[in-house]
């Protein structure tokens, strides 16, 4: 060998003896799995912001003077054959002729039933029920009184499985009958024709869905008080559910001018600490009256989802309501729905005087003032007066100046009025006594409102302008009556230009940035009135601060506090924080939705405004800035539901780059890499966006339904980045899934799979049976699989998938086992190489693992409704979750062959991926609010797989022809008078065409014989490395392949 030769050989050796390096695009790392942890992590801060992030609960308890009693109702035989679970008590406390009147169901009241919720308890009526109770006996001696009744559901998960809500609302139905057949016959008195119905969460709904019963007459139910009532779904997880809300919406919108126009409906949310149910799902536009507890009069406190039933200020509120309803002739509730509105609108929305609601009597028209009081004329445009201990009428009075352009709109703040009606109107002044005095004053306190503070304040705005030029006032009277005490009005008269702000909030999120709206407020001043612009979507938040600074002393003892009020126009919505001096306020409120602003409103309806009533004896600057936190906690309360179906569809993305991989190299790669190196929101977002537009188009949108796009968009719900953003956090979350999925398979595969052996030897005659029937279920998977249906058809399909799962579960730890049992017998030299066809099936088995997994999720409340029905023996009234454990058990069957691994030697691989792609597509436009549907999509996932496996073609024939040419090359022989070469050239050309043939023949038939697994280079442990077709050779010396030797060697 000479120089040169030596030269060329050394790099080609190290070249050999170097390790491949990956350099196949595919396989790098995307940034999209970095942002979409980023993504993650900021909702688990939104999470933090949900359940830490809250106000304090305000609610006061309510109590009970004696012991509570339910009595049972005795109803039809047919009914409770038809209905085993279910009953009609009625409410009754402490012992005596009362409850024994009940036992013997002898009713002379008015009747109410309460309806609970998602397993909600028939003593949730305890608190409405004992308040009423208490208040028929101060305000009657118990003559005129309320019936309660309840209905126990056995605590049904109604809200997760709507198999149960149709036979809720017959039961109801036959319930309403039973309470009037109770009052029939009865002596003096008028008997009730009515019920009032109410309703807690899901119960809200069940009595609005009675009226729609054929059988059940309307005319039987005047008024239904929901309380936190999701009227918009908050998930739809099986079609039962879907179809009941459908039905009820298109009932109530048809029969709301007809049949049912008498029903007097008021819905109650709970506000920010309602995390089950938001309040704007509460929100219905067949509703009287639609209104937050935190916005409600005399309420002022949001509540959770359960609080609201015991809430006390919520509980006088509806009590009074309901006792103000009551006709003074028919002793039963009045049959004029005008006046039943009117009355929920005073308790709940505009509360401008006491407890009760007297239509005649509240405001009277006109005042005959005292001319012999104390007058005094307010000169000042700020001013503020105590009157404590008042022995004589005092008055104080206002002049309208409408031609100072200063003095157009008065503000009246009056904290500890007692009085109703201190508000009037003058048109005209005398002299009496050498003091100017009005004689008559038109009466303006139903104008004023009751506002939150610590004790009763009111306040009133009033145009001047308006008061001097429509009715012809000259002057505003405050009215101070005799014997008040420690009463405190402030007077602000101001150019209404002065006080209302308007700011825009800033689109993106400037977080590090704080804008001052108002540097200094006006010295004495009241009412500010500061309207952001630009909150239009439901994930922005704002932190809006008032500091105050620069108080004067104040001479009384009792302090004066300030208040600012976030107020959404659109719905009776609006949340308060006190402002003061001292560590104990925090100056601030946020500004972020409950309910989205409805679609078209931008230009009809006025911007969310924050209204600040300020002590006149401080100034304040009013600060925003944009709260990344409560941002993220508000995409949580919205777009929470959004996260399964965007999980569910990245996963089948993961699949369908696995398929794609198989096609190319005929290997599987790992779910995690694929997830890191292919996956991406583009796959997916894009596609469904178009898919939506033309389905939305004229003739196909009258045939398909309506897509779940179109319905976040009607909702106010949609915005530009939404869909990507949900699918980042998609691909972050199941990133995380997948590391805590193979954690618990190698940290706790081992227990399980004790705890299954376990069980197995307790039902067969020695241990070592046991194992050889797991053993058998596992090697025979189509026995698996019939026994996993036939538990399905026997019990509830959601139980057949919960043990497929776990079954899933301990084939993976096996699998994994034994790749981990080739490694170590390779260690120790019993084994020469890895037998990389186990990793295989691994990847291709834990990617639809995943999916098993979510499907069963989706379906867990099938088995909690079927667990409740256990003890009563009952089927479920319909199973939605058997279809789907049909599918999935018997792909199981088919899938679970070949030892767990995919046939990487059938075709059309890449047709698979590309029916996997549109299956997400149709998630992300079909499957994200309907949420049952994604297991549909699932479930269609493992037809598509399994279908493909036992049918699609071997690549046989291809490989066939591929090496007949192959070896038609190998005849061609090249012409002597085209290549001249010499005896030692032509012998050295001779051998490296041989060489060049037999490499070109071994990679034909390495890369296309069925069950040969190959890769570019060393598969390692978890699937990483540099997998394809490219294939790198070093020189005879180093790699002998050749026909003399017979073998083949795949690399």
């Amino acid at each position: 060998m000479t120089e040169n030769e030596e030269e060329e050989e050394r790099p080609a050796e190290a070249e050999a003896e170097a390790p491949p390096v990956p350099d196949n695009e595919q396989d790098k790392v995307k940034p999209v799995v970095f942002i979409g942890l980023f993504i993650t992590a900021l909702l688990g801060l939104g999470i933090y912001d949900v359940f830490q992030n809250v106000e304090p609960n305000g609610c006061s308890m309510t109590y009970m003077y004696e012991y509570p009693k339910y009595i049972n109702m005795k109803l039809p035989e047919e009914v409770n054959k038809t209905f085993p679970k279910y009953r009609l008590l009625a409410y009754g406390e402490g012992e005596g002729k009362n409850i024994d009147k009940l036992k013997a169901e002898k009713f002379d009241g008015i009747p109410v039933l309460f309806i609970p919720g998602n397993a909600g308890s028939h003593k949730q009526v305890r608190s409405l029920a004992s308040v009423a109770l208490r208040k028929a006996i101060e305000d009657s001696e118990y003559k005129i009184h309320f019936d309660y009744f309840t209905v126990d559901f056995g605590e049904e998960y109604s809200a997760l499985y709507g198999g149960v809500l149709q036979n809720q609302v017959q039961f109801v139905s036959h319930s309403i009958e039973k309470i009037l057949q109770l009052y029939r016959g009865r002596k003096g008195g008028q008997v009730p024709t009515s019920v009032v119905l109410v309703g807690h969460s899901l119960g809200g709904l069940i009595a609005k869905a009675v009226l729609t019963e054929p059988s059940f007459s309307p005319s039987v139910v005047q008024v239904i008080i929901t309380l936190a009532t999701p009227h918009t779904p908050v998930v739809l997880m099986d079609k039962q559910t879907h179809d009941f809300y459908a039905k009820i919406d298109t009932f109530w919108a048809m029969g709301r001018a007809g049949s049912i126009s008498h029903v007097t409906l008021v819905s109650i949310a709970g506000g920010l600490r309602d995390r089950q149910v938001r309040a704007g799902l509460t929100q219905d536009s067949q509703a009287d009256v639609n209104i937050n507890s935190n916005a409600a009069a005399s309420v002022w406190v949001s509540t959770d989802h359960q609080c609201i039933v015991w809430c006390k200020q919520l509980v006088l509120t509806i009590n009074r309501a309901l006792f103000d309803m009551i006709g003074p002739i028919t002793k039963q509730i009045t049959i004029d729905k005008k006046l039943r509105k009117d009355i929920f609108q005073y308790h709940l929305v505009h509360r401008s005087g006491g407890k009760d609601y007297d239509a005649d009597n509240l405001h009277p028209a006109t005042m005959v003032f005292d001319k012999n009081g104390y007058w005094s004329d307010i000169l000042k445009r700020q001013f503020t007066f105590s009157k404590g201990n008042v022995t004589c009428n005092h008055y104080s009075m206002i002049k309208i100046a409408i031609d100072d352009p200063r003095q157009r709109f008065l503000t009246l703040d009056a904290v500890r009025m007692s009085a109703d009606d201190w508000v009037f109107g003058c048109k005209e002044t005398k002299v009496h006594k050498n003091t100017r005095v009005c004689e008559v004053g038109e009466n303006l306190s139903s104008k004023s409102s009751i506002i939150p503070s610590k004790g009763k304040r009111k306040v009133i705005h009033l145009d001047l302008l308006e008061m001097k030029q429509k009715f012809g006032y000259t002057h505003i009277v405050v009215h101070t009556p005799v014997y008040t005490e420690d009463t405190r009005v402030n007077i602000d008269v101001y150019n209404p230009r002065e006080r209302r702000v308007t700011y825009a909030v800033p689109k993106w999120i400037n977080f590090w940035r704080q804008f001052t709206v108002v540097e200094k407020t006006v010295a004495g001043a009241v009412f500010y009135n500061l309207s952001l612009t630009g909150i239009d979507n439901p994930w922005q938040a704002y932190v809006v601060t008032a500091e105050p600074s620069q108080c004067s002393a104040q001479a009384e003892e009792k302090p004066h506090y300030g208040l600012a009020r976030f107020i959404t126009p659109w719905a009776n919505d609006a949340t308060q924080s006190l402002l003061g001096q001292g560590a104990n306020f925090t100056n601030s409120i946020t500004a972020k939705l409950q309910t989205s602003r409805p679609p078209g409103s931008n230009d009809t309806t006025e911007t969310p405004q924050i209204h600040f009533f300020l002590d006149p004896a401080c100034t304040y600057s009013i600060k925003v800035f944009p709260s990344i936190p409560q941002m993220m906690g508000q995409m949580i309360r919205f777009y929470a539901p959004l996260l399964l179906p965007c999980m569910a569809a990245v996963i089948i993305l993961i699949l369908a780059f696995q398929m794609r991989r198989i096609e190319s190299s005929q290997y599987c790669q790992s779910t995690l890499l694929t997830l890191m190196t292919a996956v991406s929101p583009v796959n997916v977002v894009l596609p469904s966006r178009m898919v939506a537009y033309i389905l939305a188009l004229g003739p196909l949108a009258a045939i398909i339904p309506k897509n779940d796009i179109q319905i976040l968009q009607e909702l106010s719900l949609d915005f530009g980045v939404l869909p990507i953003m949900m699918f980042f956090a998609g691909i972050g979350t199941v990133f995380l899934l997948t590391c805590l999925a193979w954690g618990t398979i190698l940290l706790c595969g081992s227990l399980a799979h004790k705890a299954v052996m376990r069980w197995a030897a307790t039902v067969t005659p020695h241990q070592v049976v046991a194992e050889v029937a797991v053993d058998a279920l596992s090697r025979f998977p189509a026995i698996l699989g019939c026994v996993l249906i036939a538990i399905g058809f026997a019990t509830c399909g959601s139980l057949a998938l919960c043990l497929g799962c776990l079954c899933y579960f301990l084939k993976l730890f096996q699998m994994y086992q034994e790749y981990l049992e080739g490694l170590v017998k390779r260690a120790v030299g019993l084994r020469d190489e890895d037998d990389p066809s186990i990793l295989l099936g691994v990847n291709f088995q834990f990617t639809l693992a995943l999916l098993w997994l979510m499907v069963t999720m989706l379906n867990l409340p099938t088995l909690l409704s079927w667990n409740q029905n256990l003890p009563h023996s009952l089927p479920l009234p319909a199973d939605p979750s058997l279809i789907h454990a049909v599918i999935l058990c018997g792909s199981l069957s088919v899938l679970w062959q070949n030892e767990s691994k995919p046939k990487v030697e059938k075709k059309y691989f890449s047709v698979l991926a590309i029916i996997l792609q549109g299956l997400a597509i149709f998630i992300a436009t079909f499957a994200m609010v309907t949420i049952y549907r994604l297991s549909f999509a699932i479930s269609a996932v493992f037809v598509v797989v399994t279908t493909h496996q036992l049918v699609s073609p071997n690549r046989e024939e291809e490989e066939q022809e591929m090496e007949e040419e192959v070896e038609a090359t190998s005849t061609i022989e090249t012409p002597a008078d085209e290549h001249p070469m010499t005896a030692e050239s032509a012998s050295d050309s001779e051998y490296e065409e041989e060489d060049k043939l037999n490499i070109s023949k071994a990679k034909v038939m390495a890369a296309h014989k069925p069950g040969v697994i190959k890769s570019a280079s060393d598969v390692t442990d978890t699937g990483f490395g540099s997998e394809g077709l490219d294939w790198e050779y070093e020189d005879n010396d180093a790699e002998d392949i050749s026909e003399d030797s017979g073998k083949e060697e795949v690399f």
